[in-house]
């Protein structure tokens, strides 16, 4: 900016008005363009934008739908007994609908052993004069406690209970006050008819802390052994060495918790999740139909009234045919045949789901074109066929996976949307860039015109002066009268 700031003193004219007039004018001539252009660039970054995020929204939806969303079991269970669980029961997809009366006899259980009575006189007698080791066992597992001269039967439990190696066995001390003594009493989890605690030594002087003696006798005896549970399913007795049992009924794994009060049995049902599929169908159908209104909010036309105004402005992506493309090609698929769906379930009519007036996605009650409503199709196919509806979406050649291959070929990094994206990033840029460059150009072309007003400014001001000099001597003449111009 010039350094000039009462432009216009020496004349008197309004130089400084005229000069910003004009820098006005040129800057809405070169700028109105350059924010017209950021202005549409922005809007179609961010229409690009939610046209991307509605069809992840989509894509999301129908990923539901996958094969083995599709073929989803329920499973209820009725306890005998209210307040308390008995059972507990999950069933796979591909889980046959039955439904059994389940009684809980045992619970698996892991063993118990005891030292004899007064073996020791408290918990710090000492067990070992010497060193050595001894080893947990119980089915596939083991782990080794090492046993140092001098330790206390204390000491013993807690290098047992705090061993890294410890698959689960519990070291306690029961100090009972009477004749037998301090006792020792070891706990397993390893559940299971011949899963058993053994433990073992490397030193007779540790035969009193064994199940098995290396001299003469061992000091730990087994006073509960390990259990399987034992269930009976409609009356057939089965043993499981957990308390789960993983395929007594084929996929379906059962977990039991209690026993069953005598003449009082628990009830399972599995069953096709229907509700389920419902759901996850029409939180499809009303993914697609958004897509479809925000397909049409993008890319409308202006509408103006009767007066010529504007009542509704053009969408973001007016003009632009990327996302009619898009959804033209998404409803291809939604209309086609999947080849490898069963016959009676070929596409998305077999099911009941069509496409109404305007385009969206339905599961019609009308009677208006045949007897047989969408709804009846599409609860046929949930009664019916259900397992074939994984075969309709899910698959190689399946709704979901045509949709999934489109989709992605969009929204992918590097993708087409991806690349739109980045080509009106970098047009933002460069119209910064030109923004930039017009500004430095109304910034000269202000200090050139202030250069060259201040010139005619000071031109001006020195001519009145000269005048007002000439007048002055002519006025001083004698007879010589000057007429003041008005």
């Amino acid at each position: 900016m010039s350094s000039i700031n009462f432009l216009g003193a020496a004349s008197g004219l309004p130089l400084d008005e005229l000069v910003s007039t004009f820098v006005n004018v040129e800057r809405q001539t070169k700028m109105a363009r350059i924010e017209k252009t950021n202005t549409t660039l922005n809007a179609s970054l961010s229409g690009v934008g939610q046209l991307r995020s509605a069809l992840s929204n989509f894509l999301d939806a129908t990923k539901k739908l996958s094969g083995e969303n599709l073929k989803a079991r329920s499973v209820s269970i009725t306890q005998p007994e209210e307040g308390k669980t008995f059972i507990q029961a999950t069933a796979k997809n591909t889980a046959s609908a039955a439904s059994f009366d389940v009684m809980v006899n045992q619970l698996a259980k892991g063993s118990r052993i005891e030292s004899s009575d007064n073996l020791f006189s408290s918990a710090d007698a000492v067990v070992s004069s010497t060193d050595g080791e001894l080893t947990f066992e119980a089915g596939d597992k083991s782990f080794t406690v090492a046993v140092t001269a001098g330790m206390t039967l204390n000491q013993l439990r807690l290098s047992i209970n705090e061993s890294a190696q410890n698959f689960g066995v519990n070291a306690n001390i029961l100090n009972t006050g009477g004749t037998a003594g301090t006792k020792l009493v070891l706990t397993s989890n390893v559940t299971g008819q011949g899963n058993d605690l053994v433990i073992r030594n490397n030193n007779a002087e540790l035969d009193n802390l064994s199940t098995v003696a290396t001299a003469t006798s061992p000091g730990l005896n087994l006073v509960a052994a390990a259990q399987n549970a034992i269930i009976e399913l409609d009356g057939i007795l089965i043993t499981s060495a957990t308390n789960t049992f993983e395929n007594a009924v084929q996929d379906i794994s059962i977990t039991v918790l209690n026993e069953t009060p005598l003449g009082k049995n628990a009830r399972l049902a599995v069953s096709t999740d229907k509700k389920a599929v419902e759901e996850n169908l029409q939180a499809f159908i009303k993914s697609y139909n958004d897509l479809v209104d925000k397909t049409a909010s993008l890319t409308r036309n202006r509408i103006l009234g009767a007066d010529g105004t504007v009542t509704l402005d053009s969408g973001a992506l007016s003009g632009d045919s990327l996302p009619r493309n898009i959804l033209n090609q998404i409803r291809g698929i939604l209309g086609s045949e999947i080849a490898d769906a069963p016959e009676q379930l070929k596409g998305l009519f077999a099911l009941g789901i069509t496409l109404d007036k305007a385009g969206k996605l339905e599961i019609s009650t009308s009677t208006e074109f045949s007897s047989e409503t969408g709804k009846m199709r599409f609860d046929r196919a949930l009664t019916d066929n259900y397992d074939d509806l994984a075969k309709l979406f899910g698959g190689e050649n399946g709704v979901v996976s045509k949709l999934d291959a489109l989709i992605s070929e969009y929204n992918k990094p590097g993708g087409i949307i991806q690349n739109r994206q980045d080509n009106l990033q970098a047009r933002l840029k460069e119209n910064t860039k030109a923004s930039e460059a017009a500004s430095r150009y109304l910034t000269s072309f202000e200090d050139s015109l202030r250069k060259r007003y201040a010139a005619l400014d000071t031109l001006l001001g020195q001519m009145q002066r000269q005048q007002a000099s000439v007048n002055a001597a002519l006025s001083s003449l004698p007879g010589f009268n000057v007429k003041k111009s008005s």
